[in-house]
């Protein structure tokens, strides 16, 4: 099984062996490039005296046949050839298309002919002869041949593809133009050689054939082959000398460094960054020395190193401060929870039950149920304004103002009214409150209630569906001071139902921003009619989870539901 520690030293090794084959690979290219070099400065130069001397001879045996022979026999070749039919072409070495040429072969053409054989046999030429090309059949055509007798052509007789090999009419014009190509080919009887054309003009400066030279370039071969002999060796050995003082230089400049910021990202990755490490600081102890951008990259991995370990220094502190709020605001979550109430009235009249659930730690709803007497029960809901503590804080003052102002008796109105007036004194955060207060008469179901702009409630009718009930809404409380507010009162049917909730209820929102609305509330409720409070805050609560399917809760929900069974006697 592979191990770390042989995962890590075979990532080294192939640090190394691609380094290597790299300098390998630009030792082959400079290698080519030496050769290629060498090639260049010895054979392009060769190449050009040889086509320079093949141009002098050239020239050399035109003057010696005389232009004005060579214009008369090249032009008279071509006006008997293009003449012929094709299908006598066809038969170029039998004696019916011989005879068509006969004609030609007088003194002058001997003549010719033998200065083309002399200057091939005394300067070791593979061929010299005049010709011109047929370019609509691709042919060479022989005009005058200087070969060996035996293997003369006479004029008129051609070569193409189909019975030879040829230079074709682009490689041909390619050679009279440069001043160094050569068209060279490699043959059994010849090896290797070259032809060199020299574009004969008549009178008129029209090209009508080409004064041909071909020599073997046997020597030339050997004498490259020699070189590359000579020089290999030796450029090998520099090669490999420059290849190992090369690969020490990388070793020593860039391998060992980058494997020593390797060793020290390792030791530094198994460390506990939230524990003081023994050793101390990691990247400072793997010291870097090269001048140049390593250096600097070690330098960086320092910097970074000590900016880490202070940054650490600051989570640590701040998790700490942040451990330290989460057991505050759990305690203060515990008072908030401890000052609603939770035990509900066991009475033969009505049932009741209510609860609060936080978008935070600690929320800003709550609720509030109190005997006023032993006739009438005071109910309430609100929702201060923001969240956290802040709002917790708001909350507690309120809950306790009501109360204690609702026990020393008044309305719900003048009741909102003087604690409009609390809460506004000293209200530096210019926090407010929503509040529904409603008193319940026990023995008739009368509700006297009062709204400081909070949601509506929901009663039942005497059909048992649950309806808003459209009440005067009044200022929030904090705001402003003396404010007025105003009383309203409706009767709960016996067998009734009440229903009072936060804004959290039916802005309740799924993960495409939708919202849970009041008609989604009024369907739940109804659907659940019949249920006794504790059942109906459980089915809200299980029908706003399944809307929001899996969205954040972003505000605090609270309910209350009462259900008013009536006076038993």
């Amino acid at each position: 099984m592979l191990t770390i520690e042989n995962s890590e030293h075979i990532i080294k090794r192939s640090l190394k062996r691609v380094a290597l084959r790299s300098i390998l690979f630009g030792a082959l290219v400079f290698f080519i490039l030496m050769i290629f070099t060498e090639m260049i400065i010895f054979v392009f130069p060769t190449l050009w005296h040889y086509k320079h001397e093949m141009e002098h001879n050239e020239a050399y045996l035109t003057d010696l046949i005389g232009m004005p022979y060579i214009e008369e026999i090249l032009t008279k070749t071509r006006e008997i050839y293009d003449a012929a039919p094709e299908e006598l072409k066809q038969k170029q070495f039998e004696s019916e298309y011989k005879d068509l040429f006969m004609g030609l072969i007088d003194d002058d053409f001997f003549a010719a002919r033998e200065y083309l054989e002399k200057s091939r046999i005394q300067t070791g030429k593979v061929n010299c002869f005049l010709c011109f090309y047929d370019e609509e059949k691709d042919r060479v055509v022989f005009v005058v041949d200087g070969n060996d007798a035996k293997l003369a052509f006479i004029p008129g007789q051609w070569i193409s593809e189909e019975n030879g090999s040829i230079d074709d009419i682009r490689t041909i014009k390619r050679t009279v133009n440069s001043e160094w190509y050569l068209h060279m080919t490699y043959g059994k009887a010849w090896g290797l050689t070259a032809t060199d054309y020299m574009e004969i003009k008549n009178s008129d400066g029209k090209a009508i054939g080409y004064m041909t030279i071909t020599i073997s370039m046997n020597s030339f071969a050997r004498k490259v082959a020699r070189l590359l002999v000579m020089n290999i060796p030796f450029f090998i050995i520099n090669i490999m000398i420059f290849i190992y003082l090369i690969s020490d230089y990388m070793i020593k400049r860039v391998i060992t460094p980058i494997n020593r910021l390797a060793e020290a990202a390792k030791e530094y990755g198994s460390i506990n960054k939230n524990q003081v490490n023994p050793k101390g600081r990691v990247f400072p102890r793997f010291e870097i020395n090269t001048d140049d951008e390593i250096e600097q990259l070690w330098k960086t991995m320092v910097d970074m190193e000590n900016d880490i370990s202070a940054a650490m220094s600051k989570i640590a502190e701040a998790a700490a401060k942040e451990e330290r709020l989460a057991a505050e605001l759990d305690l203060a979550k515990s008072i908030q929870l401890a000052a609603l109430p939770t035990k509900f009235p066991d009475r033969e009249e009505f049932d009741i039950f209510a609860s609060m659930i936080s978008a935070k730690e600690v929320g800003g709803d709550f609720y509030d149920f109190f005997f006023i007497d032993n006739d009438h029960l005071g109910m309430v809901i609100a929702d201060v304004s923001g969240k956290g503590v802040p709002a917790a804080l708001f909350m507690m003052t309120c809950k306790g103002i009501i109360k204690g102002t609702a026990l020393r008796g008044g309305t719900p109105a003048e009741i909102l009214s003087y604690v409009n007036d609390r809460l506004q004194e000293d209200n530096e955060n210019d926090m407010f409150v929503t509040v529904w207060l409603g008193m319940l008469d026990i023995s008739t179901g009368v509700v006297t209630a009062c709204s400081a702009g909070h949601e509506y409630p929901f009663v039942t009718d005497e059909y048992g569906n649950y309806q808003k009930f459209d009440d005067p809404h009044g200022v929030v409380c904090g705001v402003l001071q003396n404010l007025s507010y105003e009383d309203y009162s409706f009767t709960i049917p016996g067998n009734g139902r009440l229903f009072v909730y936060t804004d959290g209820v039916k802005e309740a929102q799924n993960k495409e921003g939708e919202m849970f609305g009041t008609d989604r509330l009024r369907n739940c409720l109804n659907a659940n009619s019949g249920a006794d409070p504790a059942e109906i805050v459980t089915a809200m609560r299980k029908e706003l989870k399944t809307f929001a399917d899996g969205a954040e809760q972003f505000d605090d929900v609270t309910m209350l539901s009462l259900w008013y069974k009536g006076r038993h006697n």
